[in-house]
């Protein structure tokens, strides 16, 4: 089994602290008007990062995903983290509905 997170993006919208950048690369080939360069991080609106596109648990995905940071890249569908970030949006974990059998 594996996640459908096309149909989740929670953890885009979980903190206005994530994603920070990490990486000695990160941010590059991101616009400049999706990063707050003062906190060296993703821009966020509220607690949703600013190249989150579409709507939590429908249809959401990541305008620079090809670019994304390190954090993001690293996060793992299904891990721990992911699971409760779903739970705290209300969405389901990955046992059905959300989910996508492989």
């Amino acid at each position: 089994m594996s996640l459908d997170c096309l149909a989740c993006g929670a953890c885009c919208a979980y903190s206005e602290s994530w994603p920070a950048f990490l990486g000695s690369r990160d941010g590059e080939g991101i616009p400049d008007e999706l990063i707050d360069f003062d906190h060296g991080r993703m821009l966020c609106h509220g607690n949703r990062c600013s190249a989150l596109v579409g709507e939590l648990g429908s249809r959401a995905q990541c305008s620079v995903y090809d670019n994304r940071p390190l954090v993001c890249r690293e996060f793992q569908p299904g891990s721990e983290d992911c699971i409760m970030v779903r739970r705290q949006f209300k969405l389901d974990p990955g046992f059905g509905g959300n989910a996508a059998a492989v």
